[in-house]
């Protein structure tokens, strides 16, 4: 079991929950005034754990991910329940729910990981992989990917290393 230390632990998690949970985040600006939230077309709360839950721990065991040594050292401290709850908190804010969430933004969150876009593209596909495992509506999931996308510049910090020639 780890041992929590409060502080450190939700800087950890605010750092990550936003790469992973990016992908779940909403065009919520975008609705029609008609239109309900799409934290509650998902399915509000009970779905957003659902697929935090699916999201990362697929993450956590991703072999690519894992090739880049921050998101590696986040991994290897196994904290997978609360980086999961922060995460949730995250996306329900971010789909329009309540506002619960009170970790950083992602450009403080993810500037120290390195992220290239290969990495944000992984995420990606992880994510679309959940939704669709899920059973998310194809509007929804192009809303989730939409709000993914429009994170990119805030989130990737670094570039592919160069292969040798």
């Amino acid at each position: 079991m780890t041992k929590f230390a409060p502080r450190a632990t939700t800087a950890r998690f605010a750092a990550v929950a936003g790469l992973a949970g990016i992908a779940l985040a909403a065009a919520v600006g975008n609705l029609r005034a008609d239109e309900a939230p799409l934290y509650e077309r998902i399915g509000g709360y009970k779905a957003v754990a659902a697929a935090v839950d699916h999201l990362v721990d697929n993450i956590y065991v991703n072999k690519t991910l894992n090739q880049n040594p921050a998101l590696k050292a986040v991994h290897d401290l196994d904290e997978r329940a609360a980086f999961k709850l922060i995460l949730a908190t995250w996306v329900i804010e971010n789909t329009g729910g309540p506002k619960v969430y009170i970790g950083r933004s992602m450009d403080k969150a993810h500037a120290h990981l390195s992220i290239t876009n290969r990495e944000f593209d992984i995420i990606l596909h992880e994510c679309k992989h959940t939704f669709f495992q899920l059973g998310v509506p194809e509007k929804e999931i192009g809303e989730l990917m939409a709000g993914l996308e429009a994170q990119r510049e805030k989130v990737v910090t670094a570039e592919a290393p160069k292969k040798p020639s």
